[in-house]
């Protein structure tokens, strides 16, 4: 999984599929987009932070809309709440030419900082 960009609130990162990442069927295992969306989404989270702050992944949701079998993978996610302790984030996974093959909400626990 490679970084691609990453703004406040926002990251997207990559990952370029290769035979290891292919369920027994020939398409790409879901647990590699859990992967790759929760990557995008922490890295987005962590942009929001203050320091002596870090995030810990409570729940992630995927649609799986569409299969994927070869190419490079995309996620881009977005920080949508953010309070004292919570995070709540979106994330878009697409294959080339942006073709949408799912979509995933997640919640992230926020831990340290000034409240402790």
């Amino acid at each position: 999984i490679r970084a691609e960009t990453l703004g406040e609130g926002e990251a997207r990162v990559g990952l370029t599929l290769s035979d290891d990442h292919l369920n027994p069927y020939g398409v790409v295992h879901g647990g590699v987009v859990c992967s790759l969306v929760d990557t995008a989404m922490g890295a987005a989270l962590v942009s929001r932070l203050e320091p002596g702050e870090r995030c810990t992944t409570l729940e992630i949701k995927i649609n799986y809309l569409a299969p994927a079998t070869e190419g490079d993978l995309a996620a881009e996610a977005r920080l949508v709440q953010r309070t004292r302790r919570v995070g709540v984030l979106e994330a878009r996974v697409t294959v080339a030419a942006g073709r949408l093959i799912a979509l995933a909400t997640g919640t992230f626990y926020i831990q340290g900082g000034a409240a402790g």
